[in-house]
């Protein structure tokens, strides 16, 4: 997740048994709430229109990122 433009962006990429699947996807973030992101540009890769990009915390207090409903922890 970084800022690009002065607007939001996510570089989505698969790893391990998946690293060949597709290239790295670039993602702008449009803002629907503080935590909650439509995300567009990915193609038929996931959707042709918005994938649903979530800011949260897990119960344990680990932030994270749902990301077409894949959940990621912050590492950054």
């Amino acid at each position: 997740m970084t800022e690009r433009d002065g607007a939001g962006h996510a570089r989505y990429e698969f790893v391990d048994g998946m690293a060949d699947f597709s290239e790295p996807l670039e993602i702008d973030l449009l803002p629907v709430t503080d935590t909650v992101f439509a995300g567009t540009g990915v193609g038929a890769a996931f959707s042709e229109d918005y994938m649903p990009v979530v800011f949260s915390t897990l119960p344990d207090g680990t932030g994270c990122v749902y990301i077409g409903m894949r959940c990621g922890p912050k590492v950054a």
